[in-house]
């Protein structure tokens, strides 16, 4: 979606992110919650200034404030990326069945060794095995799976959304 960004003559598109919408945006981080009138307050900013920045960068589609999941809190200690060739079927439409599976996180159509890069969660080893091998493996036009197992996260960065 492009347009004149709110209240500021700008491309929606276009426009820049400078210090102070960092700032706001880095509160959001903290607190997802936290009102208008505490970023103002924590940044010595009016309050009508913190809500027409906002309002800027969410109708620029450049911040979307929503809640997350904790994978982790949630039970789920496995994660892996896997790696998918299709065969028989377009990528899009395999892809497509995958992303109705619960446990399958992300699904991105690719290009390389895979047709198809996915995440998939599960709460332990013997629901992950199932998944793969009974269930995405599976599915129509799924030739081979490239599963990985994440021993360790180093870094997981739910600070960007998906495209």
């Amino acid at each position: 979606m492009r347009g004149k960004a709110a209240g500021t003559g700008q491309d929606a598109g276009t426009f820049a992110l400078d210090e102070v919408d960092e700032q706001i945006i880095a509160a959001l981080r903290k607190n997802g919650r936290i009102a208008n009138r505490d970023i103002a307050r924590d940044l010595d900013l009016n309050e009508a200034t913190v809500r027409t920045r906002l309002r800027r960068l969410e109708d620029a589609n450049m911040v979307r404030v929503v809640a997350m999941r904790d994978l982790a809190a949630m039970g789920f200690g496995y994660l892996a990326p896997v790696g998918i060739q299709v065969k028989g079927r377009s990528a899009g439409a395999v892809g497509a069945d995958i992303a109705e599976l619960e446990r399958v996180i992300t699904v991105n159509v690719a290009i390389g060794t895979h047709d198809l890069e996915i995440q998939v969660v599960a709460e332990t080893l013997e629901e992950m095995q199932d998944l793969l091998t009974n269930v995405i493996a599976k599915i129509d036009g799924v030739e081979r799976i490239f599963p990985s197992l994440a021993l360790k996260v180093f870094k997981y960065n739910p600070e960007w959304a998906p495209l």
